[in-house]
């Protein structure tokens, strides 16, 4: 349950700080994460899936706002892939800037309080 919670906590961190800032504070709250729960157990995958459920939740609201599809459309003539794949690159990019903040962040933790 407490993970769960966490999960929710860091999640909507991610999307609202992301609305209001830009995507770069997705590795500044994986990191922020990461030396928070540096000891938790699943602090890596709380990290991706926060990431990765936020930034799925912007999508959702623009998807919902405007007209999404026709962007993907167009953006996957352009780069040759189809416009499902443009939405999980996005998620997988999102994912790994908080994954990778968050392992450096905890690991540097780890090694200045043992």
């Amino acid at each position: 349950m407490k993970w769960l919670i966490q999960l929710i906590v860091v999640s909507v961190l991610m999307a609202m700080l992301t609305w209001f800032a830009g995507w770069w504070m997705v590795p500044v709250i994986g990191a922020a994460y990461g030396a928070w729960a540096a000891r938790a157990r699943l602090t890596l995958v709380t990290a991706t899936l926060s990431a990765v459920l936020g930034w799925g939740a912007l999508l959702a609201y623009d998807a919902s706002a405007g007209p999404l599809g026709r962007l993907l459309q167009v953006l996957g003539t352009l780069f040759r892939l189809p416009g499902v794949a443009l939405v999980v690159l996005t998620l997988a990019y999102a994912g790994l800037l908080a994954v990778s903040a968050a392992a450096l962040a905890r690991s540097l933790r780890r090694l200045v309080s043992p």
